[in-house]
C-alpha cells in the first residue's frame, strides 16, 4: 500500500522481486526513455523488469543503488 502511494513522477517507488526502490531520480537517467520507468511507478514492476533486463548485469547493479526497503506483506 505505502509503494502504491509513490506512484507519481515527483515520487516513484517501485518493487522488483520483492525488494522496494525509489527510482525518482533515474527517469530522466533512464537509457531507454522516461516512459519506461514512469510505468513501474507506485506498482510491482518485477515481470516487466525480467523479461527486459534479466540476467543482464548492468541494469542489475544499476537498479541496487536505488534500494530502500523490503517489501513487507
Amino acid at each position: 500500500a505505502e509503494v502504491a502511494q509513490h506512484g507519481t513522477p515527483a515520487s516513484c517507488y517501485t518493487v522488483v522481486q520483492g525488494t522496494v526502490y525509489d527510482v525518482t531520480t533515474w527517469i530522466a537517467q533512464h537509457p531507454g526513455g522516461e516512459k519506461a520507468i514512469l510505468g513501474m511507478c507506485g506498482k510491482d514492476a518485477t515481470s516487466a523488469f525480467v523479461k527486459k533486463h534479466g540476467g543482464q548485469p548492468k541494469p542489475e547493479e544499476e537498479l541496487k543503488n536505488f534500494k530502500i526497503g523490503t517489501l513487507s506483506q
